[in-house]
């Protein structure tokens, strides 16, 4: 059960820190599901793998040293410059299996203890990005830390940042201060110092065998044939690694102190991100609220102009009034429906071919147009709003092409539309086979009926009478009224309102594909996640009391 809601938890921080706009929360995210997967997991899968034993220290604090005496011969090499590219050593019985880390240079003794693997790691103040990272990842794995400082070294702020993060998780600890003064009673001030600063610190209660012990090591206290510290000085921490290697009760008990220790600490940590991340949930919302409200404004500026054909050019919709004027197309509207059929025929036997194409395509680029001024006024007024906004400003950074509409905008829209016409065609030719008489004609004139009928869903008489001033009105009524004589006036009002609510639909598929940009440029947002995490690490706590 534990295992399962470490993973499960896992995933989460995993999806967090997908989803994290910042590097800092990233890094966060990465950072504990770090830990849950190289020390919890592991770790509450099975309490009887060997325990994992970090040496930490900054550079030159004799963490090597150590590390060689406990081993008892030169494994690592000392020294107060650190090589800056050198690899964490880990000393290692050849019969316990160890998968820790890729970087890990892992030496095989079998005069090393059974069942613990010892690791020297990276100085975390290491000049080196790569070593200092590699000593905090190995601190997330730790069942038990020494932490090496020097008399010069203990009250400075780096090694103190480690040393709460050790708290947080709760692990044992073995502390070391090495060259400390020959006089006694310096000695004893400095550690009554350090004791009091790890009090201080909330560490007084981490010692890994009861109170927390402070082995002093005085400056020249070497074996120089092993390049380690002498054995007296660090008898005490030789003392617990032998404990804890003769005896398989006190290896599973430190063990299992700290994985409930973290357990009980795991609803801290994922609270912070948690919080962190239910923060930036609201915050991006609000952003695409505003964008919301730009783009359903542009919409709507839109729909207005389609439904009163104001986008239409007046040279296009003179033209398209010139041709139904024209000739046969007025001696049929004046002499009415009963010759309607041999008018058309003769129409489109006796004229050149009519502007259909042309107008439609026409009408198609001043639409696209006038959706690409909308859009672009969507865009700017979202990103006018983002700006200044900390993720706002991060995604515009990252996608300049926010300032206006998508660069594929228009050729997509010409597309939509494009079908949208073909669409229109089909029906008109359906409409025209269900009215026999008329069949003929309607398919003969499809190409003139189906622009007439285009024409008809961006102009519409609205109750004109045909006598009111306007190029848009006079089209608007001759052109309905071409259409009702052959249709009727009933199929045309509900082909016109069909056709029109489909071009609704596409021009507001176009402007959701281009607000949508915004949306991909601030990331996804798993809604459930905050609930989610804090719900996990309670369970995983809750887990503890099995172990």
């Amino acid at each position: 059960m534990l295992p399962q809601v470490l993973e499960d938890l896992s995933a989460a921080l995993a999806r967090r820190a997908l989803s994290a706009p910042t590097r800092e929360s990233r890094e966060q995210a990465e950072r504990l599901r770090t830990h849950v997967d190289s020390y919890l997991l592991p770790r509450a899968s099975d309490l009887a793998a060997p325990l994992f034993v970090v040496i930490l220290g900054s550079t030159g604090s004799g963490k090597s040293s150590l590390f060689n005496a406990l081993a008892r011969r030169a494994v690592s090499p000392s020294g107060l410059l650190r090589p800056t590219t050198r690899h964490p050593v880990a000393l290692a019985h050849p019969d316990d299996s160890i998968d820790i880390h890729p970087d890990l240079l892992v030496v095989s003794d079998r005069a090393a203890p059974k069942g613990l693997v010892i690791v020297d790691s990276p100085d975390f103040d290491s000049v080196e990005q790569h070593n200092r990272q590699l000593a905090l990842d190995l601190l997330e794995k730790a069942d038990l830390v020494i932490f090496v400082t020097t008399v010069t070294r203990y009250a400075d702020q780096v090694p103190w940042l480690v040393l709460d993060r050790a708290r947080q998780r709760g692990v044992p600890l073995l502390m070391v201060i090495n060259r400390m003064p020959v006089d006694i009673q310096d000695r004893t001030e400095v550690l009554a110092d350090y004791r009091e600063l790890l009090e201080r610190g909330g560490l007084d209660n981490q010692g890994a065998f009861g109170d927390l012990e402070v082995v002093s090591v005085a400056e020249g206290a070497l074996d120089p044939e092993r390049d380690a510290l002498g054995a007296e000085p660090i008898s005490p921490i030789s003392s617990a690694i032998e404990k804890l290697r003769s005896d398989d009760a006190a290896r599973r008990a430190v063990a299992r102190r700290g994985l409930i220790t973290a357990l009980e600490g795991l609803p801290g940590g994922v609270e912070q991100i948690a919080d962190e991340t239910e923060k930036e949930q609201q915050a991006t919302a609000a952003l695409l609220e505003e964008v919301d409200r730009a783009y359903e404004r542009g919409l709507r500026k839109l729909l207005d102009e389609v439904e009163s054909g104001d986008f239409l050019r007046s040279e296009v919709l003179q033209q398209w009034l010139d041709f139904v004027r024209a000739g046969p197309l007025a001696r049929f509207l004046a002499e009415g429906v009963g010759k309607i059929a041999a008018t058309i025929r003769n129409l489109f036997r006796t004229e050149p071919p009519p502007p259909a194409p042309p107008v439609r395509e026409a009408a198609f680029s001043d639409l696209v147009a006038s959706a690409r001024r909308h859009a672009d006024d969507a865009a700017r007024a979202s990103s006018s709003t983002w700006s200044g906004e900390p993720l706002g400003d991060r995604a515009l950074a990252d996608r300049p092409d926010l300032l206006a509409a998508g660069g594929d905008f228009d050729e997509r829209l010409r597309e939509s539309l494009a079908s949208w016409g073909e669409a229109i065609g089909s029906e008109i030719a359906t409409l025209g086979q269900q009215r026999k008489a008329w069949a003929q004609a309607a398919s003969v004139g499809l190409n003139v009926l189906g622009t007439s009928a285009m024409i008809a869903v961006f102009v519409h008489t609205g109750g004109l009478t045909g006598t009111e001033v306007g190029i848009g009105a006079a089209t608007a009524f001759l052109n309905q009224k071409l259409l009702e004589a052959i249709f009727g006036e009933a199929n045309v009002a509900a082909f016109v309102k069909r056709a029109r609510s489909r071009l609704t639909e596409l021009l507001s598929e176009a402007f959701q594909r281009d607000q949508a940009r915004f949306a991909a440029a601030v990331g996804p947002m798993e809604k459930d996640l905050p609930a989610t995490l804090r719900r996990l690490a309670h369970e995983a706590r809750a887990g503890a009391m099995t172990l």
